[in-house]
């Protein structure tokens, strides 16, 4: 059973109002719920934050590049070579070391930006490979799929 992006969004930010709120106390000796240092809240978020974009800058770094180099021009050939770039970038993230925020306002844009992009190789290569196909033709659907990309993109990188 797949679950619809709308129902995945709303499952991890329930998660993320849970965890946050399990992060706001401590219990003491006595049983009683104390409220943890507001330094000590504030350094493990900018940890995180630090986490966060150590981990995530290399993956939208590289999606950045592809999204300048598409501006001035690529060839298939090109195109494909640079998505592989970003691809090897996604791959080396550690998901299960970043933390519900980032993942929410950074890592999923990403992904659905990487996600477009390789639509947008499909749609050209499906038409490289078909005899009667004039690349003109897919152009407009490949801007659309790019412009899309290149939203997410920024949105991921905002989320930094």
């Amino acid at each position: 059973m797949r679950l619809s992006q709308a129902a995945t969004l709303g499952v991890l930010l329930s998660l993320a109002l849970i965890l946050t709120a399990c992060g706001d106390e401590s219990t003491s000796r006595s049983g009683q719920a104390t409220a943890a240092p507001s330094g000590a809240r504030t350094a493990s978020r900018s940890a995180a934050d630090a986490g966060c974009r150590a981990q995530l800058r290399p993956f939208l770094g590289s999606m950045d590049t592809l999204r300048e180099d598409l501006a001035v021009g690529l060839s298939y050939e090109d195109y494909l070579d640079e998505l592989g770039e970003v691809r090897g970038a996604y791959d080396r993230i550690r998901v299960d070391r970043l933390p519900v925020g980032c993942l929410l306002v950074a890592a999923g844009p990403g992904e659905r930006a990487l996600n477009r992009y390789i639509d947008a190789a499909n749609v050209w290569g499906d038409c490289l490979a078909t005899a009667a196909c004039e690349t003109e033709s897919i152009e407009r659907d490949l801007q659309r799929r790019w412009v899309l990309a290149s939203d997410l993109l920024s949105s991921a990188q905002s989320g930094l």
